[in-house]
């Protein structure tokens, strides 16, 4: 879950007994949020109105049922405009993606830094996904 605030300038903060929102007055808000992170369990009673057609394709399908999730973690995130940060404008690298039935897997790998030169650590991000 991503929860977004309508009010940028509130700040989420976790409390002794509860979460306090923080009018930030000091700097100018961007976005302010919170997230959290569940394990999700579900069951479907699915009707299937349609049959699979030649090229892989159905009709129309219905479904509905109970779930149950278990909270993993969560944060508050507060981002703010602030000059100086030296990210690199432009990112350029090499990509690749792995189907297997009508799933892809996909990773990525910039080949230029994250960072400006000497302004900050030598990273080379990475990222891979599942495209459904």
């Amino acid at each position: 879950y991503n929860f977004k605030f309508e009010n940028r300038d509130f700040q989420a903060v976790r409390g002794d007994n509860s979460i306090d929102f923080i009018q930030r007055t000091d700097v100018d808000g961007f976005k302010s949020k919170i997230s959290a992170s569940y394990i999700t369990a579900m069951t479907m009673l699915e009707l299937d109105f349609g049959k699979m057609s030649d090229d892989g394709r159905r009709g129309l399908r219905i479904a509905a049922g109970p779930y149950a999730g278990y909270r993993l973690g969560g944060q508050s995130k507060y981002v703010y405009r602030e000059l100086g940060l030296y990210l690199q404008n432009f990112r350029y690298g090499i990509c690749g993606e792995l189907g297997i039935g009508r799933v892809k897997f996909f990773t990525t790998y910039d080949l230029n830094e994250l960072f400006q030169e000497d302004k900050g650590p030598a990273l080379n991000p990475i990222t891979f996904g599942i495209v459904f």
